[in-house]
């Protein structure tokens, strides 16, 4: 298994994941409804991977297993989003790898705020890498409630 912070990962590859995360329904939330899939093409994924870094993670073969998105301004603000692991690879460490590989990127880069997106019910998960509820609520508008 190798990890890396990775700009050669590919539209397709994420695709695939993609798909599987959405079969997967685990425990808490839809897997499809937490990445936006309704939303996502693969023109625009294009363009987002060039502007974000990939930490992956990848089995002997070289495929896609675990994947993790930062978007920033690669000075101040670090946004951890898109964590997924193939459900077949869960519970062997990956997602803790690739947290820590993305909190130690945003770290090394200097950095005012590294916010993460988390699934209700999986903060104390995301608290072993620092990670608490900030001082002000982070409020959104989704894509979703406009289609």
């Amino acid at each position: 298994m190798t990890y890396t912070y990775d700009d050669s990962v590919s539209v397709h590859e994420l695709f695939e994941l993609w798909e599987k995360m959405k079969a997967f329904q685990g425990d808490r939330f839809p897997a499809h409804l937490a990445f936006h899939m309704p939303l996502r093409d693969k023109k625009k994924e294009e363009e987002s991977i060039k502007n974000t870094i990939s930490v992956t993670a990848r089995d002997n073969n070289g495929s896609l297993i675990g994947y993790l998105r930062i978007l920033t301004d690669r000075a101040y603000i670090y946004y951890i989003l898109d964590v997924m692991v193939d459900p077949k690879y869960r519970k062997k460490g990956i997602g803790s790898n690739l947290v820590e590989l993305g909190v130690e990127q945003s770290k090394n880069q200097g950095f005012i705020k590294i916010f993460l997106t988390a699934l209700p019910g999986t903060e104390k998960f995301y608290k072993k890498y620092g990670f608490n509820e900030g001082m002000s609520p982070v409020l959104t508008i989704r894509g979703e409630d406009y289609l």
